[in-house]
């Protein structure tokens, strides 16, 4: 029986082509609203983290906070790094750094964070290896953005001082990162700041992002959670707080994409059923006489019906393989394509890729019912006019 089918599939190979295209391109249909579910949403989670903090991220502006301690600060910054309910970053305001270029000092974005920022605002480290942690700032240093590297860096170090100051201070660059900002930023640490340039110490305020590690971690138990830790270190309070939260947004373009993929697919295959029902009945036609001696010769219904059935759900059998082949090096092949500032993980939808195949199997054999039904029901006596 086997060989008969496959030999069915070698009489009309145009009709086995045609087929397989409509089959193979609502399989990889289904596969691909599955990725942009998943990794389309990831990519873009990313991307908007960067630019926003992981979704829901606070910002509270801090007052009166006494920062020029720097066994305060230090206790301050280590009481955020431990917070067990929430990753909390400082950010200092210090509006008199500049940095030279030229010989000429000039305006730059000086980003003066706490090093566990990046778990708020990931970054993707392009090259160098980051700057270390809070309480292990051995020597100056600095991470600067691929805008700013291009701009500032000489020789692996950056030179800055203060608009009101002629003394500078050359810091070494030890990592190079991707933010998704096109502008110029200068990420450095508050200790290492205020432990080896004690004169370009003078923030004038601190702000803090705080992404909670539970939805259910409200607001006003966030500023009682810092204001709690200032009065314990540096002192000041909370004074305003703010949410950012647009993950709504681009989950419903998500969800839109998604969706109009699968429509897709869903679509793709339907028609490829009609095109099975369509071609199997004209071929049929073409094909009476065959059957009609095979079924003279002996050829029972059952095995007329498994002969057109068989034929139909072997071609989908070969192009779910190929498909599923074809999607692997799809996949294989985006992280190349993905910039590297998106950071995501790709993973193969196995579950997806089943669910496919086995629609597109189910698609052929019901395609190929009605036409099988139709040749079984041919009368043997008819093969002897």
């Amino acid at each position: 029986m086997l060989k008969m089918i496959i030999k069915d599939l070698r009489l009309s190979p145009m009709r086995s082509i045609l087929t397989s295209l409509s089959m193979a391109v609502g399989i990889l249909s289904l596969i691909t609203s599955v990725l942009i579910g998943t990794t389309g949403k990831d990519y873009l989670q990313t991307i908007n983290a960067q630019l926003s903090g992981w979704s829901p991220t606070y910002t509270l502006t801090v007052k009166d906070a006494g920062t020029n301690s720097s066994k305060a600060n230090a206790a301050f910054l280590d009481s955020l790094e431990h917070s067990q309910d929430a990753a909390i970053a400082a950010e200092y305001q210090i509006s008199s750094l500049g940095v030279y270029q030229h010989g000429k000092i000039q305006n730059a974005t000086f980003l003066i964070a706490s090093s566990n920022r990046s778990l708020i605002y990931p970054n993707h480290l392009i090259s160098g290896i980051g700057c270390p942690t809070d309480n292990e700032q051995t020597s100056p240093c600095a991470v600067v953005n691929e805008a700013a590297n291009n701009l500032y860096t000489v020789n692996n170090s950056l030179t800055i001082g203060q608009f009101n100051s002629i003394s500078t201070f050359n810091v070494r660059v030890r990592g190079v990162v991707s933010d998704g900002s096109t502008e110029p930023v200068i990420y450095m640490n508050p200790i290492m700041l205020q432990t080896f340039f004690p004169l370009l110490w003078t923030p004038s305020s601190i702000t803090l992002r705080v992404h909670p590690h539970s939805l259910s971690f409200n607001e006003s138990e966030i500023k009682q959670l810092v204001n709690d830790m200032l009065f314990d270190t540096v002192g000041g309070s909370v004074t305003d707080t703010t949410r950012t939260d647009n993950a709504e947004s681009y989950d419903s373009i998500v969800s839109f994409l998604q969706a109009a993929t699968l429509v897709s697919a869903l679509l793709l295959l339907t028609v490829s059923t009609i095109g099975i029902i369509n071609i199997g009945m004209a071929g049929i036609e073409q094909r009476a006489r065959e059957l009609l001696i095979r079924r003279a010769l002996g050829a029972t219904r059952l095995s007329i019906v498994c002969l057109v059935v068989g034929s139909s759900v072997m071609l989908s059998l070969f192009v779910a393989l190929g498909s599923i082949i074809i999607s692997l090096l799809i996949v294989g092949t985006l992280p190349v394509l993905l910039p590297a500032a998106s950071m995501v993980q790709l993973q193969y939808p196995v579950s997806a890729a089943i669910i496919a195949c086995a629609a597109a199997v189910a698609t052929a054999a019901l395609g190929a019912l009605a036409p099988a039904i139709k040749a079984a029901r041919l009368q043997p006596a008819l093969a002897l006019r």
